[in-house]
């Protein structure tokens, strides 16, 4: 009983942990872009 609720616990620390990386993923891009346009693509 321990066991299934354990790996049911573990599926969602799981599912979590993507949407968070997801998140800062896209959060880090943004910034990116964000600083690109900041500078006026002056490279």
């Amino acid at each position: 009983m321990v066991k299934a609720e354990d790996e049911v616990i573990r599926k969602r620390q799981r599912a979590r942990a993507r949407v968070m990386a997801l998140l800062l993923g896209a959060f880090v891009v943004l910034l990116f872009f964000i600083t690109i346009a900041k500078t006026g693509m002056n490279w």
